[in-house]
């Protein structure tokens, strides 16, 4: 159950990085902090963000892209996890998307490297009708997904409601 809700807290900590507008300001225990610091020593800091029971850092290391570290709050290491683009996706992966969720729109790629289950991915998609989200291992099987149907307004009952209104 806590893989299944840290996995959750993977997904939603996107969406937060856009909330969070004073991420610099969150306080970090020493615990995570030292945890950070053993575990990436030549990294370059950009934000910490508290979700839940866990610490996110945002750093960059060596040149490379953009990296997110997750820790507990008692600063065991969790995983390492980054946004990728499609062609960085294993085949069976891109396959699975490809042939199974051809009539969704890519919006989001997530790669995320767990200490305790090995290596995911989450991808967020979109289509006329739904907003989908996926948890896929580094074979293509699906193990968690999350649909939410997109709700539609008829032009008509939007300018009827207009009216009323005036």
């Amino acid at each position: 159950m806590k893989k299944i809700l840290f996995a959750a807290a993977v997904s939603v900590y996107c969406l937060l990085i856009a909330l969070t507008s004073n991420a610099q300001g969150t306080a970090v225990p020493a615990e995570v902090q030292n945890s950070f610091n053993a575990h990436f020593k030549n990294a370059q800091m950009s934000r910490w963000v508290a979700i839940q029971d866990s610490h996110v850092a945002t750093f960059t290391m060596d040149g490379q892209t953009w990296r997110d570290a997750y820790f507990t709050n008692d600063g065991d290491f969790k995983g390492v996890g980054r946004h990728i683009t499609q062609d960085q996706l294993p085949i069976s992966v891109q396959e699975k998307l490809n042939n199974d969720y051809s009539k969704y729109d890519i919006i989001e790629l997530y790669q995320f490297d767990c200490t305790e289950t090995g290596t995911c991915f989450f991808a967020t998609m979109r289509n006329e009708k739904a907003n989908l989200t996926l948890k896929l291992d580094d074979l293509g099987y699906v193990a968690y997904s999350r649909k939410d149907k997109i709700k539609q307004i008829k032009t008509s009952d939007a300018l009827a409601s207009v009216d009323r209104k005036h």
